[in-house]
C-alpha cells in the first residue's frame, strides 16, 4: 500500500537543457528502414536506402522505426554523470502503428516499481510503451526530481525526460507526437511541470494530487487533472491552480465546464474545458475515491478509476 507524500519544494519556469546520454546507442535510422504502416498517419512501408529521406518525410517517428533489428529499452541511463534506473513495460510484436509512449513519475516515499504496481497503467494502456523512471534519493527514505539550487528553467530531471524519449525512440517505434507524461503526488507536480516547460515534446499530462510550480507555461499540452478536494498534503487549490494555468495557456479561458462525456471519466466527476473539437482540453475531475486498496481513508489516494480514466483521455486525442 503507498504511503502517503509531500509536496515539492522548487519552481520550474523554463525549457530543458541539452541532454547527456551515457549509453551506447546504436544510429538506427542509418540501418536500411522498415517503416511501420499506419493508416491514422498515412505512413506507408519504406525499404532500402531511403532512410533518411523517410525520416524527413515522417518527422514524427523515431529512429527505430527504420530500423530491421530490435533492440531491448535500456534499464539504466547516464544523465550529467549518473546512473539513473528505468523500469518499462513495452509490448511484444508488431504494431498496425507507431506506438504511444507514456513516461510515469511516482511520488516523495515511493519507488518505481511500488508506483508501477498501483498506478496499473500496463493494463490499462496494453498497446503503448510506458517507461517508469526512479528519482534520485533525497535523504530519509525519500526521492526528488530535482536538485537544490538547480535553475528553474534546467532541472536536472528534464534532462531525464529527454533521455527516455531518445532511448525509447532508439528501441521502439514510437509517435514522437504523441508522447504522455502521469505522475501522483510529487510525481504529479514533476509531470504537471515537464507538461507545462516541455509542451513541444508532451502531447499531454495525467496527473493526480498535483500542482504546477513556476509561472506561466511555454506552449498549450493537453491536462487531466485529477484530485480530491479533501487532500490535506496537496490542498486542492494548488490542483486549482494547476488546473487554471493550462486552461490559460491553451487559450480555453472563455470555455465553460461541462461535464465529461465518456463514462471512465465521469466516474470521477470530471468537468471538460474545451468540446471535441479542441486540440488541447483541460478535464479537471474533483473526485470523492478516498480508499486506498484495504480500506484505509486517505483523500491523497491515487483514486480506483484513475487507469481507465487516464486510458480513455490519452486514447481520445487527436
Amino acid at each position: 500500500m503507498p504511503p502517503r507524500d509531500a509536496r515539492p519544494r522548487f519552481r520550474v519556469t523554463g525549457v530543458a537543457a541539452p541532454i547527456v546520454l551515457g549509453f551506447g546507442l546504436l544510429l538506427l535510422a542509418a540501418c536500411a528502414p522498415r517503416v511501420v504502416v499506419s493508416p491514422a498517419t498515412g505512413i506507408t512501408a519504406t525499404t532500402g536506402a531511403a532512410s533518411d529521406a523517410a525520416a524527413r518525410v515522417h518527422p514524427r517517428l523515431s529512429p527505430a522505426c527504420f530500423a530491421t533489428t530490435a533492440h531491448p529499452i535500456p534499464d539504466r541511463l547516464i544523465v550529467r554523470g549518473q546512473e539513473r534506473l528505468v523500469l518499462s513495460h513495452a509490448p511484444n510484436g508488431p504494431a498496425p502503428e507507431p506506438r504511444d509512449l507514456v513516461i510515469a513519475f511516482h511520488g516523495r516515499t515511493n519507488d518505481a516499481a511500488r508506483a508501477r504496481r498501483y498506478f496499473r497503467l500496463d493494463g490499462a494502456l496494453p498497446e503503448a510503451v510506458i517507461v517508469y523512471p526512479r528519482a534520485l534519493p533525497a535523504g530519509s527514505g525519500t526521492f526528488a526530481w530535482s536538485d537544490p539550487g538547480d535553475p528553474s528553467d534546467a532541472l536536472r530531471d528534464f534532462e531525464l525526460v529527454e533521455a527516455i524519449i531518445a532511448a525509447v525512440g532508439q528501441a521502439r517505434c514510437i509517435d514522437l507526437q504523441r508522447v504522455f507524461v502521469v505522475g501522483h503526488s510529487l510525481g504529479a507536480y514533476f509531470a504537471n511541470d515537464v507538461a507545462c516547460a516541455l509542451a513541444d515534446r508532451v502531447r499531454a499530462v495525467a496527473s493526480v494530487a498535483g500542482g504546477l510550480q513556476g509561472g506561466a507555461c511555454s506552449d498549450g499540452t493537453a491536462a487531466l487533472l485529477i484530485h480530491h478536494p479533501k487532500d490535506a498534503l496537496v490542498p486542492i487549490g494548488a490542483g486549482e491552480r494547476a488546473r487554471d494555468a493550462f486552461v490559460a495557456v491553451n487559450g480555453l479561458a472563455d470555455a465553460a465546464a461541462t461535464s465529461a462525456a465518456d463514462p471512465a471519466l465521469a466516474t470521477l466527476g470530471c468537468v471538460r474545458y474545451g468540446g471535441d473539437d479542441v486540440f488541447d482540453p483541460v478535464v479537471w475531475c474533483a473526485h470523492d475515491d478516498a480508499t486506498w486498496p484495504g480500506g484505509r481513508y486517505d483523500p491523497h489516494t491515487w483514486p480506483d478509476g484513475t487507469p481507465a480514466a487516464i486510458a480513455a483521455f490519452f486514447r481520445h486525442l487527436p
